[in-house]
């Protein structure tokens, strides 16, 4: 280990030590979940060693708040996107329920017929994150993919099933 770099790791627990705390509550502000809260700071400072020598001669307290708030807001938008598709897949079940009472059990066996349908990742992804209720970070960590890459997944599940459904219900 060189001198410079046992300084720069040194200067860097610093910033850590200082930062930290305030980063966090910035975080959990917008995200409202001390998990996250605490990945997304986590992330943020990881990148920010991976770059730090470079980071090292800008205003690297800026850099931090303006990275988490920022990873924040995404998360929260995503978060709210996949709430917003999971109320429109329970509208659209409620809606069918109500209108065919009788055959609810037979559209519950289209709905899972469809999710077999899918390729066989797609379909694993979907149902971790939907039915078993995992983060897109649990399930991209389990498979060793990117979050980005989880969410796109069920983007597809999600557009896959609605034209899957509308077209057995027709």
């Amino acid at each position: 280990m060189t001198k410079e770099y046992r300084r720069y790791k040194e200067e860097f627990g610093e910033v850590y030590k200082s930062n930290y705390r305030n980063l966090f509550f910035c975080a959990l502000d917008i995200v409202n979940d001390e998990e996250w809260a605490k990945d997304i700071v986590g992330d943020v400072f990881s990148r920010a060693w991976s770059d730090y020598e470079r980071l090292r001669t800008t205003d690297l307290k800026a850099y931090l708040f303006i990275s988490v708030r920022n990873r924040s807001i995404d998360h929260a938008r995503r978060e709210r996107a996949k709430l917003g598709y999971h109320k429109i897949f329970l509208e659209i079940e409620r809606e069918w329920h109500s209108a065919h009472e009788n055959e609810y059990e037979e559209e519950i066996q289209r709905m899972h017929h469809a999710i077999n349908e899918m390729p066989e990742r797609q379909q694993t992804i979907f149902r971790r994150c939907f039915l078993d209720g995992k983060r897109y970070r649990e399930v991209a960590d389990e498979m060793q993919l990117k979050e980005s890459s989880v969410h796109k997944y069920m983007v597809k599940s999600f557009a896959f099933l609605r034209e899957r459904l509308k077209k057995s219900i027709l």
